[in-house]
């Protein structure tokens, strides 16, 4: 795989600031073939002196992830866990919320960006975004930036039409990909939206 452009870069963060806009005309679309849910499992995570419980929908079969080496990261889970298992993130950023009070925290690694939601009054940090940023790496269904839109409509049952954009949804996770001249110039995960 090539390095893709910095043009590609620049619309893929343009992308991610407009997180606290509106959701855009993005098709959603249901991949064709739905595998089997699980129920939820909770997950303890403890975080100094306080054990808090995280309800979280993460099971390979109900739902979308993004896997980095071993670790798999489900929307909503459990930050700490995840950020360990990565390692040291390249840098860090931090900004106040639009969508909750709280902290919206993004841990840059090669490759792809992981954000989380650190809410005021709850003591663990939760995945609630992944961006991927360049073709060094893919989605589990091996699409990646630089793909074309016929490789996402094999790996996810959809059609995309003429449409620039098309989400689908699995379990928890919404995934979205951006078309430019039928080429995927960004892939994000994102909490399953309310509709």
């Amino acid at each position: 795989m090539k390095k893709f452009t910095k043009a590609a870069a620049v619309v893929m963060m343009l992308a991610l600031m407009t997180g606290c806009g509106s959701s855009g005309d993005a098709t959603t679309a249901k991949p064709a073939a739905t595998e089997g849910t699980t129920a939820a499992q909770a997950e303890k995570t403890t975080t100094g002196d306080t054990e808090a419980e995280k309800t979280t929908e993460g099971s390979e079969a109900s739902d979308y992830y993004f896997q980095k080496g071993d670790v798999k990261i489900f929307m909503e889970a459990a930050a700490p866990d995840i950020l360990s298992g990565l390692g040291a993130a390249k840098g860090t950023h931090e900004e106040k919320s639009c969508a909750f009070e709280g902290m919206d925290v993004t841990y840059m690694y090669p490759g792809f960006d992981l954000i989380t939601a650190k809410k005021d009054g709850e003591s663990v940090e939760t995945v609630s975004q992944v961006v991927l940023r360049d073709d060094t790496v893919e989605t589990p269904e091996g699409v990646y930036i630089g793909g074309t839109v016929a490789d996402v409509e094999k790996a996810y049952g959809v059609t995309v039409g003429d449409s620039n954009n098309v989400k689908v949804t699995k379990g928890n996770c919404d995934l979205l990909f951006i078309f430019k001249d039928g080429v995927v110039s960004s892939i994000q995960y994102a909490v399953k939206s309310a509709e």
